[in-house]
């Protein structure tokens, strides 16, 4: 029943984003940039927050303390479950973007939406059109705008963790960006169960940055492997 309920306010809810998206684009013709981001801004972090929060989940965020001054950051996660798109962007204290599966750039209002926030959308069948992407991201983050990366590359549907791919780390290299592991537990329980949606206590921990000027930034599977470790032990640890 609340799985049922659940999807018939998400759908109520994403007319009301319809909506929302009309008044932004008023609002990208009227305001200047930088208010027009603050109103993009606002309503993603709304969205992310009541999309958690509807599902009855409990969350817990700490290390925000952790989060650098820099503009140019890429946060590298792990990735359990659908809901760990809004958990960050509700939750993270900073605007971000993704690099999303190409697929979802058909879904109407979801894909206008993310093209604001905004994200980059990847065709994986083309190597060549991957690294396309990946210049575009760093573009977006060079800009001013922070990107998230699941370097497993798919749901991992439990509190283990899959093997990161090393192309992923491809993308702060490019832009030079600040990493912010990102360590994520317990949004599987939301809907991969049983693909039926129910609470869970939901935690989000902001680790450590390592920034360019750090030597293993410049190796790519060393970092990879200690960016992976991070996250590993912090999941552990909650």
């Amino acid at each position: 029943m609340r799985s049922a309920l659940w999807k018939i306010w998400f759908i109520f809810f994403m007319f009301l984003c319809l909506l929302a998206y009309i008044l932004l684009i008023i609002c990208k013709l009227l305001l200047p940039k930088a208010a027009y981001r603050k109103v993009v801004n606002f309503f993603v972090r709304f969205w992310g927050r009541t999309t958690v929060l509807s599902t009855g989940s409990k969350v817990d965020v700490s290390g925000l303390e952790n989060l650098p001054d820099s503009e140019n950051i890429c946060f590298i996660s792990n990735h359990q479950g659908m809901f760990d798109i809004p958990l960050v962007l509700g939750f993270i204290g900073r605007p971000a973007g993704f690099i999303a599966k190409q697929e979802l750039f058909k879904i109407p209002v979801l894909s206008w939406w993310m093209k604001e926030i905004p994200c980059v959308f990847i065709d994986r069948s083309s190597p060549r059109k991957a690294i396309e992407t990946f210049q575009q991201s760093a573009e977006v983050i060079r800009a001013g705008h922070p990107m998230v990366i699941f370097p497993e590359g798919t749901r991992s549907r439990k509190d283990e963790m899959a093997e990161f791919h090393l192309g992923s780390f491809k993308l702060p290299a490019m832009a030079q960006a600040t990493i912010v592991p990102l360590a994520i537990k317990g949004t599987w329980r939301v809907h991969e169960i049983n693909k039926r949606i129910q609470p869970a206590e939901l935690k989000l921990k902001v680790l450590e940055p390592v920034t360019p000027m750090d030597p293993i930034y410049k190796e790519k599977r060393a970092l990879a492997d200690e960016i992976h470790r991070r996250i590993k032990t912090a999941l552990a640890q909650m």
